[in-house]
């Protein structure tokens, strides 16, 4: 894919607010091109270049955000979407994505309460039943967690990762058959899922049904050699 070619707008600050909106408006449509494209530093340019303009504006510290969570800077994400938050604390997405971004620095603990945030105002999202159900995972919250991953599954029935989660919070909340049938339809719907092999395993084993436990520790084996 080659390089897009960009003109940028006056990128002093500026007082007036028309100005700085449109300017704001130029990059965050030129960042959404580029990070569409799979250039997420040359999209992480124009987004520095818009919170450069338009410091005020929640929606460019929130996108700024994003794509720092993207790039996997965690920490400076957070820093950036206090910031969002603090401009307009309804925005579901920032809540969001602070959660995410906590969750990826392993504080469980403000990824959960980020998350409820986020849920309260967009109850409808599956990422933030999904983070906030791996929070509360990490958290020792067992049940709470496979509540939270019964609602992503429900949004994304195909998708194995809510069933595989479920089945984590289940097994290790003594729920193991139930982990089990969980594991089993992770598999169902990606067959190549080596960690739903490897965990349904434990399961088994738990169960003391050790031949199920190492046909599939010898499947994830096989999985594993192949990818490499």
């Amino acid at each position: 894919m080659g390089s897009q070619q960009t003109h940028h707008p006056e990128t002093q600050p500026t007082t007036e607010p028309a100005v700085a909106a449109s300017a704001a408006a130029t990059y965050l449509n030129h960042a959404a091109k580029l990070m569409a494209d799979g250039q997420l530093v040359a999209a992480m340019t124009e987004l520095d270049l818009a919170a450069l303009v338009a410091p005020d504006n929640p929606v460019v510290r929130s996108r700024h955000g994003a794509a720092m969570v993207r790039l996997g800077r965690h920490q400076a994400a957070v820093d950036e979407l206090d910031i969002a938050i603090r401009l307009d604390n309804e925005r579901s997405e920032a809540w969001l994505l602070r959660g995410q971004a906590h969750f990826e620095l392993r504080d469980w603990t403000r990824a959960e309460s980020d998350c409820n945030r986020a849920l309260e105002l967009a109850p409808g999202s599956a990422v933030a039943w999904e983070t906030r159900g791996g929070a509360r995972y990490h958290l020792g919250l067992f049940d709470a967690a496979s509540a939270d991953f019964a609602q992503v599954i429900a949004k994304a029935p195909t998708d194995p990762s809510g069933y595989y989660w479920r089945g984590l919070a289940q097994r290790d909340g003594g729920h193991t058959e139930s982990a089990v049938a969980d594991f089993t339809v992770a598999i169902e719907l990606n067959p190549r899922h080596t960690e739903a092999y490897v965990s349904r395993g434990k399961a088994y084993a738990a169960l003391g049904n050790l031949a199920a436990a190492r046909s599939d520790w010898a499947m994830a084996g096989q999985l594993l050699h192949q990818s490499h």
